[in-house]
C-alpha cells in the first residue's frame, strides 16, 4: 500500500479472510450482516490484462475494461522487453497509458512484472557476470516501482521463477537470473521493491498449482518454500499469485488447492487469481458446448480457492476472445477459434463471465 493511493483501492476493500471456509453456505453465513439483517459475503474485485494494442485501436475493448473490471493489469508493457528497449533507456509509453486510464476511470491497478526469465531484451539475455546482473536487476525495479509509487499499489515481483516439474531436477527455473545470481535473484527483487515503495504488497506469480498431478503438488511446496525463506530473512513479501491458465481437458485438484490456501494463510500470506483463463484446445468445437464447460471449470477452482481463502483478486488473463494468447498458443485441430475467456469476440458475456460476477458482487 502507498501513501498516495488510487482512487479505489481494492487491496484495503477487500482483506484476506482468515481461518477455513467450509462451503458457499458457510462463506455467507461467515460474511458481515447487512442492516435487514442478512448475511453478505465480502465482493471480490475483478480485472483483466490489457493488451496495448487493442487498447489503442478498439474502443470496445476500452469500454469493456470500463465497464467489467475492477482492476487493470498491463499485460505486457511492464515487462523488460516492452521497458528496456535497449540498455540505458527506459520506453514507459505503453505503461503510461493503462496507468492513465485505470486512474481516470478509478480501477486499481496491479504491476505485471518485475522479474522474468522471459520476454527480455536481447542485451540482457547476453549479461555475463554476476555484478553486471545485480547492478540492472537493482536498477531496473528501483527505476520502474519509483515510476509507479502511489498508483501500482500491488507487483508481481517475480514471475515465474518454479522449474515446471521441480522433481526433475527441481526447483529453480533455468533463466539468466538463476544462472548468474543464484536463488539469491528473488531476494534482490522482493528487497529492492520493499526498498523503493514500503507499502507496496508484493507478490509472487506463477502457474500451475491447480491440477491433481504431482507436478503441481511439487510446485505448490515450492512456493511456499520460497516464501517462507524470504520471511525467514526478514524480506517482505505479502501473498502468491495463481494464474490459472485452466485446460478444460484436465480436472482441478479442489483437496490439493483448499490445502494450498490454508498453508498460505498460516504463513500469513494473500492468494490473487493473476491470470485466469481456459484452454479449450481438446474440447468439442460447438462454442456453447465449451463455453458451458469453461464456466464450470471455472466455478469448480474459484470454489475451491474461496471455500478455503478469499482472494485479493480474480484477474482473467484478458476480458474477450477477439485478443488471447490462447490462439496461436494452444491452436485447435479444427477451424474453431478458441473461446478462452469471459467475453466471447463480439463482447458478448459468456457464461464464465456470469460466474465471475457472482464473486464480484458479493454473492458467492
Amino acid at each position: 500500500m502507498t501513501e498516495q493511493k488510487p482512487d479505489m483501492d481494492w487491496n484495503e476493500a477487500v482483506p484476506t479472510r482468515r481461518g477455513v471456509l467450509r462451503g458457499a453456505s458457510a462463506c455467507l453465513m461467515a460474511g458481515a450482516m447487512s442492516g435487514s439483517g442478512a448475511a453478505a459475503v465480502r465482493p471480490i474485485p475483478f480485472g483483466s490484462a490489457a493488451e496495448i494494442g487493442a487498447f489503442r485501436d478498439d474502443a470496445r475493448y476500452r469500454d469493456a475494461l470500463k465497464r467489467y473490471c475492477d482492476v487493470v493489469v498491463p499485460m505486457n508493457d511492464l515487462k523488460w522487453e516492452a521497458l528496456r528497449h535497449d540498455q540505458p533507456r527506459f520506453d514507459f509509453s505503453g505503461a503510461d497509458e493503462l496507468v492513465a486510464f485505470a486512474q481516470a476511470n478509478r480501477k486499481a491497478l496491479r504491476g505485471h512484472t518485475l522479474l522474468w526469465g522471459e520476454a527480455l531484451p536481447n542485451w540482457a539475455r547476453e549479461m555475463t557476470t554476476r555484478a553486471e546482473a545485480e547492478r540492472e536487476l537493482v536498477n531496473h525495479i528501483e527505476i520502474v516501482v519509483d515510476r509507479y509509487k502511489g498508483k501500482i499499489a500491488t507487483w508481481d515481483v517475480v514471475n515465474e521463477v518454479i522449474k515446471y516439474d521441480p522433481t526433475d531436477g527441481g526447483p529453480w527455473r533455468d533463466t539468466i537470473w538463476q544462472r548468474l545470481l543464484g536463488p539469491e535473484h528473488v531476494d534482490i527483487a522482493f528487497r529492492t521493491a520493499a526498498r523503493v515503495d514500503p507499502k507496496a504488497r508484493l507478490v509472487l506469480n506463477d502457474f500451475h498449482f491447480e491440477e491433481p498431478i504431482p507436478g503441481a503438488a511439487a510446485r505448490r511446496k515450492v512456493a511456499l518454500d520460497i516464501c517462507r525463506r524470504l520471511k525467514d530473512k526478514g524480506i517482505p513479501v505479502h501473498g502468491v499469485g495463481m494464474q490459472a491458465h485452466l485446460y478444460a481437458d484436465k480436472g482441478i485438484d479442489v483437496d490439493g488447492v483448499q490445502r494450498f490456501m490454508r498453508d498460505l494463510d498460516e504463513l500469513g500470506l494473500d492468494v490473487e487469481i493473476t491470470e485466469l483463463d481456459v484452454i479449450d484446445w481438446k474440447l468439442p468445437a460447438p462454442a456453447a458446448q465449451r463455453d458451458r464447460i469453461a464456466a464450470a471449470l471455472v466455478s469448480t477452482f474459484l470454489e475451491a480457492v474461496v471455500s478455503a481463502k478469499r482472494p485479493k483478486a480474480i484477474v482473467a488473463w484478458g476480458l474477450t476472445d477477439r485478443y488471447s494468447w490462447v490462439h496461436e498458443t494452444f491452436p485447435r485441430k479444427d477451424s474453431a477459434r478458441a473461446r478462452p475467456l469471459p467475453l466471447d469476440a463480439d463482447y458478448r458475456p459468456k457464461p464464465m463471465m456470469a460466474v465471475l460476477e457472482r464473486y464480484r458482487r458479493g454473492l458467492a
